[in-house]
């Protein structure tokens, strides 16, 4: 008779809650086996039990990133406007992952080493999350608003970029421990019409001749 399991699917559930609330406190160093055994209420053997080792338990956090930012896209609903589809999953999904997990938007798309997207898990999650931004591409190019000179590739890679940027700037402008504190005079303000405009901007390049 097969033994049964000690640590299930919802301790490691758990143990990733506690290494998500780590890593949005003190960053990836203050992710350590003990601290998320601590945190969880478990023992650190549970831990190990579980993902084999402290990097199997950061690919986790990973996966969940990628994981969580494919949702808010999946979550918009689609249009008859596939411009402003593809706007909301910038100014919509995008900036919300990164404003409310700074720390994951960091770890996913700044902090991403050679060694995480090896794991065969944390690459389709990531894969998925491409995905989900090359469909509503492919949608803007069904309605005539994608130069045919354009590759998905180009254009994906030019609306990430933008969003990447854009959200690393508004979170530079927070106080710690979500920024630096940067740009003082924008904390009060309403960054969203910010992220429309440049992502509108974008999307209208989109259907002119690509330049040499």
């Amino acid at each position: 008779m097969a033994r049964p399991r000690i640590h299930d699917d919802a301790t490691a559930e758990a143990l990733l809650d506690a290494a998500g609330a780590l890593l949005r406190e003190s960053g990836i160093s203050g992710v350590s086996v003990r601290a998320v055994a601590a945190r969880s209420g478990t023992s650190f053997r549970a831990v190990y039990a579980v993902f084999g080792s402290k990097q199997a338990l950061v690919d986790a956090l990973a996966e969940r990133g990628y994981r969580s930012l494919t949702a808010r896209v999946g979550d918009l609903p689609l249009t008859e406007d596939a411009g402003r589809d593809l706007v909301q999953a910038g100014a919509e999904a995008f900036r919300c992952f990164a404003l409310e997990q700074p720390e994951l938007f960091r770890l996913t798309f700044e902090q991403v080493s050679a060694e995480v997207l090896r794991q065969e898990r944390v690459a389709r999650a990531a894969l998925g999350s491409y995905e989900a931004l090359r469909g509503r591409v492919q949608r803007a190019r069904a309605a005539g608003l994608v130069h045919p000179d354009r590759s998905d590739e180009q254009c994906v890679l030019a609306f990430h970029s933008l969003c990447h940027g854009l959200a690393a700037a508004e979170l530079a402008s927070r106080r710690p421990p979500d920024g630096p504190g940067f740009w003082p005079m924008l904390r009060a303000a309403d960054l969203a019409p910010v992220w429309c405009d440049a992502l509108a901007g974008l999307v209208r390049h989109l259907g002119s001749v690509p330049e040499a």
